[in-house]
């Protein structure tokens, strides 16, 4: 017959009590044509272009009402992606805001964060020592990228040890650490005076403009606490009461500064900003935080399709296409991101944005994938991952391809909806990315 006649008997004893007994019609979408004679069944596995591209501008400020964002305080090295260092910038807001009287006496001031982050070796984070510094300036009412920074002062607030959690995000781990009394007893006397610094957040930054938590040299993991649960409590003792009361304060913004060297590892010749390299080793590589993302491309789907039709003298169906992406088994500690989303992107590789009606206002989202079966969030399709393979149904999108349907496009970006608030990452083999093509030729 042609080129795809060894494979025809094969997938068709294969695939016929799937067609019919799977509960899913979906893959009998198409129909025939009339006059058609034979149906013929084919299925196909399509190894999937793709590159990687280093992004030059990654916000890593917290938005508002953004539960995902974490605060950043470590270093860590992987042998794919490097050396990789994070440090936290977060203003200090007021809270609670009790009377104090001239008797009240200081106790202590106490930072409390949660735990609930870890990236790295578990094997290897056995001590992670950060320290508490004081800023010299206030964060501005914008939008931060990872590689920024805000002067601070190397005299130590406090400092922290402790043994971080691989398995912080579904076991929080509560952590105290006292700072230096000097400020605590500023703050109470200010307290006592009434003064205008703790009347308003506005003024109280300009009195203490926030705190970095930043790594010491050593450390093995990068942790991340939870900004909303931040607490910062100044405790001091009454003439009336047997306990000590508290005057607290929470956080306000904040960002990460997060650098990264990757010599050594394959990644190192990815140095330049805004172009498509690939990896030494040709892998697939995404890490959020950093700005590392993967490009892919669907072309060679297309390329198929016109190569099978090009050498046979029969008509081309999908029934559907499949998008996989399997990541490599990570340690302890390095759980893979759930989900990653796939956004279309421009010549300097920043998103395509669409405008959305949401209520009364038209809000812009990137412009992503459009799937199959998955209901969208913001415009946004999230892929999400079984075990350890992201699987996704593109049916429908293969179609809108072939028939050039505008804002159908090849190429995407794949990246995780908290870029630049974590460092999670992926780790593909190049033989892992792939298409598989489930299709008819109606003869």
């Amino acid at each position: 017959m042609n080129l795809l006649a060894r494979k025809k008997m094969g997938w068709l004893l294969w695939l016929t009590p799937f067609l019919f007994s799977c509960e899913n019609e979906e893959i009998l979408s198409l129909p025939q044509e009339p006059g058609d004679q034979t149906l013929s069944l084919f299925f196909e596995e399509i190894p999937l272009n793709y590159s990687l591209v280093q992004l030059d501008s990654v916000i890593s400020s917290r938005r508002s009402n953004d539960d995902a964002h974490r605060f950043l305080a470590g270093e860590y090295r992987s042998e794919f992606f490097g050396q990789v260092q994070a440090t936290t910038f977060a203003e200090i807001s007021l809270d609670t805001r009790l009377e104090v009287t001239a008797e009240d006496e200081y106790d202590s001031l106490v930072l409390t964060l949660v735990n609930d982050y870890f990236y790295g070796n578990a094997s290897q984070a056995v001590n992670q020592s950060i320290g508490i510094y004081p800023m010299l300036d206030t964060i501005a009412r914008r939008g931060y990228f990872r590689t920024e920074e805000i002067p601070f002062s190397t005299a130590l607030l406090g400092e922290l040890n402790f043994t971080p959690n691989p398995k912080a995000d579904s076991i929080a781990d509560t952590l105290r650490v006292r700072l230096d009394n000097a400020l605590g007893q500023e703050l109470l006397d200010l307290a006592k005076a009434d003064a205008d610094a703790l009347k308003s957040d506005s003024a109280f930054r300009e009195f203490f403009p926030g705190i970095v938590i930043a790594p010491f040299a050593g450390n093995e993991a990068i942790t991340g606490f939870d900004p909303a649960q931040l607490q910062l409590s100044l405790y001091f003792s009454t003439s009336t009461e047997t306990e000590s009361s508290a005057y607290t304060f929470d956080v306000g913004a904040t960002f990460n500064n997060i650098s990264v060297d990757r010599s050594g590892t394959p990644l190192a010749g990815v140095t330049v900003t805004d172009q498509q390299l690939v990896a030494a080793d040709s892998g697939f590589y995404l890490q959020a935080g950093t700005g590392l993302v993967p490009t892919l491309s669907l072309k060679p789907i297309l390329d198929f399709i016109d190569t099978v039709e090009e050498n046979t003298e029969a008509r081309l169906r999908i029934n559907r296409v499949e998008l996989y992406l399997g990541t490599t088994p990570q340690g302890e500690g390095q759980p893979i991101p759930s989900p990653v989303a796939a956004f279309n992107f421009e010549d300097d590789f920043s998103l395509v944005f669409d405008t959305i009606q949401s209520g009364f206002n038209r809000v812009p989202v990137p412009r992503g994938l459009r799937v199959d079966g998955i209901p969208a969030q913001n415009g946004i399709f999230p892929i999400l991952p079984t075990e350890s393979t992201y699987q996704i149904l593109i049916t429908e999108y293969t179609q809108n391809l072939i028939n050039e349907i505008p804002t159908t496009t090849t190429e995407f970006r794949i990246q995780t909806l908290q870029l630049g608030n974590r460092l999670d990452e992926i780790v593909a083999e190049p033989d892992s990315v792939f298409a598989k093509i489930f299709y008819t030729l109606l003869e």
